[in-house]
């Protein structure tokens, strides 16, 4: 019986209505709920700070396709505690406020003192910290971005031209992300945050792929020659020519020690020369006066004349004899 009902108001319905399907503009149940938000320092646990808290509510007041009077409410359920008494005190001044004039009074409580042309001169002097990647700049400088647009101090068509704008002045020179953006983005129109944001990251993982391929063929290069290099066979000759060149720094370094004692030893030396110097020409200037005699002559002292021990050839009267003086020459141990 039931399909026979079903069959004949099915009947009634033409081929369009049957494929055509209306869904409600707005109801209660197909929306994401906005998160919780206090206004109390520090955020209870549960809560988001008011200005992630701001930037999602933002954003969905402008994705909600319902009537402004839904768009209150729902910024409503989300409050509580100091938050939901400023909307109450906003409404009781002025029961016609929208709901952007309920995010307005939030802002003049909760949000940044600053006004909208510091926040947009504090984004311009916004640049990239050298180590820090280039999404995570693009992130900082949308998160001041917003807080600049809820001010007032830009149009919403201006915010992705803008965005374009700083990253390409405020990123660090050598960054190889951002030079690619440099190179294009007066060839096209600008991106939006999600697709510039994007664009960055597949350049990043891009070279960081490539960065960790060269690490591996470094690091396998490295470890081959590693385990490559016991096997190679020493040469006798150079290891023969490595030892003589360990004996000569040897032999070199006694010569260092021998050379400073020598240089030690050698004042004491002349002092001792001079000494006898002196010693030796005293006597000679006394000797000198007076004639020598054999006790006096030192042994082994022979004539150079006659070849006869006991007389210096100054002193010899006897004929010269030049063959025994030649023999005497030659013995070893003789003066000359």
């Amino acid at each position: 019986l039931a399909a026979e009902f079903v069959r004949l108001g099915s009947s009634f319905l033409t081929p369009n209505d049957r494929g055509r399907r209306s869904w409600p503009t707005c109801t209660v149940e197909d929306y994401r709920k906005l998160r919780m938000f206090s206004g109390v320092r520090p955020t209870p646990s549960g809560e988001d700070e008011y200005d992630a808290w701001a930037e999602q509510t933002t954003h969905m007041l402008e994705e909600w396709q319902c009537g402004d009077s839904v768009k209150k409410q729902r910024i409503v359920e989300s409050l509580r505690g100091p938050a939901a008494d400023i909307i109450r005190f906003s409404r009781a001044q002025n029961p016609n406020a929208t709901s952007n004039d309920y995010m307005q009074a939030l802002e003049t409580a909760f949000g940044t003192t600053e006004s909208s042309a510091d926040l947009l001169v504090k984004f311009r002097s916004t640049f990239q910290i050298e180590g820090e990647k280039l999404s995570t700049y693009l992130l900082r400088l949308d998160k001041l971005l917003h807080c600049v647009f809820r001010k007032g101090g830009l149009q919403l068509s201006d915010m992705n031209r803008l965005r374009t704008e700083q990253v390409v002045r405020g990123a660090l020179p050598h960054d190889m992300t951002a030079m690619r953006i440099r190179m294009t983005h007066k060839l096209r129109e600008p991106l939006t945050f999600s697709e510039l944001l994007k664009e960055v990251r597949e350049e990043e993982d891009m070279l960081q792929g490539r960065n960790d391929t060269k690490s591996a063929v470094m690091s396998k290069a490295v470890t081959s020659v590693t385990t490559s290099s016991p096997e190679v066979k020493t040469d006798p000759e150079v290891e023969r020519l490595k030892r003589e060149l360990k004996e000569m720094k040897a032999e070199m370094s006694n010569l260092k020690v021998v050379s400073v004692a020598t240089a030690a030893v050698q004042p004491e030396i002349k002092s001792t020369n001079y000494e006898r110097a002196n010693k030796s020409k005293y006597k000679g200037s006394s000797l000198a006066q007076r004639p020598k005699t054999n006790s006096e002559i030192p042994l082994g002292v022979f004539c150079y004349k006659c070849g006869e021990d006991g007389h210096y050839m100054r002193d010899c009267n006897s004929p010269e004899n030049l063959l025994r003086v030649n023999k005497l020459v030659e013995r070893p141990g003789v003066p000359l």
